[in-house]
């Protein structure tokens, strides 16, 4: 009789067990553990709950314009690198929105109408804009601590250059005001999510 009460024992003993297992499973307590074996393209993909500029956006995202009398209507190209692939920067961005949504010819400030990565700028008023306002028009995340849903971290960094048409991207026209940084006509903008250089 000893051996068959301990026989039962056991098998009750594991039924409770994997009861205990699957609850704590469905509660998630195993989620934290499961996360430190996802690839930085799953935590990524996953991660839901990244703060983002494109949610507080500049008042000037807000702002559409007609191509007849400007104040001002200038010309940068932005490239954008993801671990060292170019990240397209789509046509249409600004044209036809929510906001925007008039006629073709009534769009944001800075808009796209290819999938060069030239953007126009264009004010009804003589002044200046930052980068950070066509990333709101845009929907995008972008600063200092990242770009779309990739943020620094212990492995990766933020590195944008600025510089003319032809020239390539060196330590010397680095800048680190991201999207503070004040548009000029004809620039190239370089935006670099990398691995961190040693």
């Amino acid at each position: 009789m000893n051996r068959e009460a301990t026989f039962w024992s056991i098998v009750i003993a594991l039924a409770l067990a994997a009861i205990v297992v699957l609850y704590a499973q469905h509660a998630g307590l195993f989620d934290q553990d499961m996360a430190s074996t996802v690839s930085t393209d799953e935590a990524k993909d996953t991660n839901e709950n990244l703060a983002s500029t494109a949610d507080s956006p500049d008042p000037l995202s807000f702002d559409c314009v007609e191509h007849s009398g400007l104040a001002r209507h200038d010309h940068i190209t932005l490239q954008v690198f993801i671990d060292g692939s170019p990240y397209t920067v789509e046509s249409a961005i600004g044209i036809q929105t929510d906001a925007c949504n008039g006629n073709e010819n009534y769009m944001h400030t800075i808009h796209t109408h290819d999938d060069t990565g030239r953007l126009h700028i264009e004010l009804n008023d003589p002044g200046n804009i930052s980068l950070g306002v066509f990333f709101d028009i845009w929907g995008h995340h972008f600063n200092e601590t990242g770009i779309f849903d990739y943020r620094v971290n212990a492995t990766h960094e933020m590195v944008m250059h600025v510089h003319a048409s032809g020239e390539s991207a060196t330590a010397d026209n680095r800048v680190t005001s991201f999207d503070d940084y004040l548009l000029q006509n004809g620039e190239v903008i370089e935006i670099h999510y990398r691995t961190k250089s040693n």
